[in-house]
């Protein structure tokens, strides 16, 4: 990991043997979701990031200098009340129109418990969300993200229908039956 915008006592922390620090994810559905991994709830930048017991796993952030699409799983207990809400977060994240809503993890870093300093080290959007079943998971909600940097690569004035697919390669017909696959998909729970 790069040393941007840490200080100096944050830097020195992380250069330790034993680091201890916790994930805070932000998931931006229902008004925001705020959850971490810590035993403890955690205030870091104006928002509270709750022990709920919630977040159940983030994938390995991985860092290179190309500007490539990165997919991170997170997963979410979906058998958790969070917000208040009225319903477990299975059904609210579900019920609700997920898809390119903001997801940021950040890390909050210790000492014997005393908070060092913190950093945001994720950034994308979610690309899809499923309830995954089996043995320890008791319904726990996957969320499939890309990172901020998806739509750099994308090509400006192209589109996903047969006329644009056919200006550049007109034999392709790949794209003919494009316009029955964008019809809306209803989620049943």
């Amino acid at each position: 990991m790069s040393n941007r915008n840490m200080s100096s006592g944050l830097i020195a922390t992380t250069s330790k043997h034993t680091v201890q620090y916790y994930e805070l994810v932000y998931i931006g559905v229902n008004g925001g979701y705020y959850i971490t991994n810590a035993p403890f709830d955690i205030d870091y930048e104006g928002n509270k990031y709750l022990m709920a017991g919630a977040l159940l796993s983030v994938d390995n952030i991985v860092e290179d200098i190309g500007f490539e699409i990165q997919k991170l799983s997170i997963g979410v207990s979906g058998l958790a009340y969070l917000n208040d809400d009225s319903l477990p977060f299975m059904q609210e994240i579900l019920g609700v129109d997920y898809i390119d809503k903001d997801v940021t993890i950040s890390r909050a870093y210790y000492t014997n418990d005393v908070y060092q300093g913190g950093l945001e080290v994720y950034k994308g959007f979610i690309d899809s969300a499923a309830v995954t079943d089996g043995i320890g998971n008791g319904g726990a909600v996957s969320i499939t993200t890309s990172s901020h940097w998806s739509n750099f690569a994308r090509v400006t004035g192209r589109y996903t229908n047969l006329s644009s697919q056919q200006s550049y390669f007109p034999s392709d017909m790949g794209f003919e039956f494009s316009k029955e696959i964008q019809k809306s998909i209803e989620w049943k729970l």
